[in-house]
C-alpha cells in the first residue's frame, strides 16, 4: 500500500502533527544516498504524497525503477542520478547538498560510516565549526508527551564542549518542533550530586559553567536528574522536587553516553513501539540518520522532522 493513510495507522505511527507542520511549509529537496532500498523508497513515496519532500535519488538506477515498478510507486517527481558503488552515491549526495540543490540528506541503504565519512570531508563535506550530534524525536501511543534523546548515535562519552553542542542543537529541535518550553534534564542515577558517579559530577559541573547559556537559548535545564525524576510528576513529588522547571516535565534528554543513550530510545521502540525520527545536527543541512533496518514510519518522520529543522533560523555558535 504507497498511500500515507499506512503511515498513520495507529500499528504505523507517524506524528500527525510533526507530518502537518512539515506539509505546511511546502516541500523541500531531498537527495538520497544509496536510493535502491525498498524502505527508503517506500518512506520518500509517502513524503512526496504529502507534499513535504522533492525527492533526487542516487544510487543504483536498475533497482530502484525494478521497486518502483514492483510496488506501483509513481517517481516522475523525482531526479534519478546513477552511482556505481555506496561510496560514490555518498559523496555525490553529499556534493549536491553542499552545492545547495537539496536542503535535507537522507541516509539510504548503506553503512552509516560510509555516508558520514563523505560528511566529515575537510574539503568537500557539510561539517561546519559545530560539532556534529545527533538527536532522536520519539512518539508512542499515550504517550504524555514527545521526548527528544541526544545524543544516543555519534558523540560516545561527550565532554563538556561537545556536551555544550549537543544541548544547543537539541533545544533548537525543540523549538522548531513547536511552542512547549523546551525543558531540558540531564540524566544521570540520581538527582543528587555523588562523587563516586561520574554522570552526577559532569551534570552539576555543566549547570554551572553553561547552564545561563542554555537558557539564553529558551529552555529550562537543570541536572543531574534521574530519568523517573525527569518525567514523573509523581515520583518529582515523592522526592521532594514541587514545582521545580524541568523535574517531572522534562522533553528534552541528554545522555550521559551513548551507551545510556541507546538503550533508552531502543527500549522505547520496542517496548512501546515508539517511532524514532532521528537527525544529524550541526551540519550544513539537517541528516536524516536511522538504521537500515529502521522501518519507513520512522524514516518518514524523520524526514518530517528534517523538513521543519531545514525551515528554522540556524543555529549560532
Amino acid at each position: 500500500m504507497s498511500s500515507i493513510g499506512a503511515a498513520l495507522t495507529p500499528s504505523r505511527l507517524c506524528p500527525p502533527r510533526t507530518l502537518l507542520a512539515a506539509k505546511a511549509l511546502g516541500p523541500a529537496s531531498v537527495v538520497v544516498a544509496a536510493a535502491h532500498s525498498e524502505t527508503a523508497l517506500q518512506s520518500v513515496v509517502w513524503g512526496i504524497e504529502f507534499g513535504i519532500v522533492t525527492p533526487i535519488l542516487v544510487g543504483d538506477l536498475d533497482r530502484i525503477r525494478a521497486l518502483a515498478q514492483a510496488h506501483g510507486w509513481d517517481l516522475s517527481a523525482a531526479r534519478l542520478i546513477a552511482a556505481a558503488s555506496d561510496q560514490e552515491a555518498a559523496e555525490l549526495a553529499v556534493g549536491l547538498a553542499r552545492a545547495g540543490e537539496a536542503r535535507v540528506l537522507m541516509k539510504g541503504h548503506l553503512h552509516t560510516d560510509v555516508l558520514m565519512r563523505a560528511v566529515l570531508d575537510p574539503a568537500q563535506g557539510l561539517r561546519q565549526a559545530r560539532r556534529l550530534t545527533h538527536a532522536f524525536h520519539l512518539t508512542w501511543p499515550g504517550a504524555a508527551r514527545d521526548l527528544l534523546i541526544s545524543d544516543a548515535a555519534i558523540n560516545v562519552a561527550p565532554d563538556q564542549e561537545t556536551r555544550r553542542h549537543i544541548v544547543r542543537h537539541a533545544v533548537a529541535l525543540a523549538r522548531a518542533l513547536g511552542p512547549d518550553l523546551p525543558r531540558v534534564a540531564l540524566l544521570s542515577a540520581t538527582e543528587e550530586v555523588n562523587a563516586a558517579m561520574p554522570s552526577s559530577l559532569a551534570a552539576a559541573a555543566f549547570i554551572e559553567a553553561y547552564g545561563a547559556e542554555a537558557r539564553g537559548l529558551g529552555c529550562e535545564i537543570a541536572g543531574p536528574l534521574a530519568l523517573d525524576v525527569a518525567l514523573s510528576e509523581e515520583a518529582a513529588r515523592i522526592k521532594g522536587l514541587v514545582d521545580h522547571p524541568v523535574a517531572g516535565r522534562a522533553n528534552v534528554l541528554i545522555v550521559p553516553n551513548i551507551e545510556t543513550g541507546n538503550a533508552l530510545f531502543k527500549a522505547l521502540v520496542h517496548l512501546l513501539h515508539a517511532t524514532a525520527a532521528g537527525l544529524v545536527l550541526g551540519a550544513r543541512v539537517p541528516i536524516v540518520l536511522t538504521s537500515r533496518a529502521d522501518p519507513a514510519e520512522a524514516r518518514l518522520s524523520s524526514l518530517a522532522l528534517a523538513r521543519i529543522l531545514a525551515g528554522a533560523p540556524p543555529v549560532d555558535g
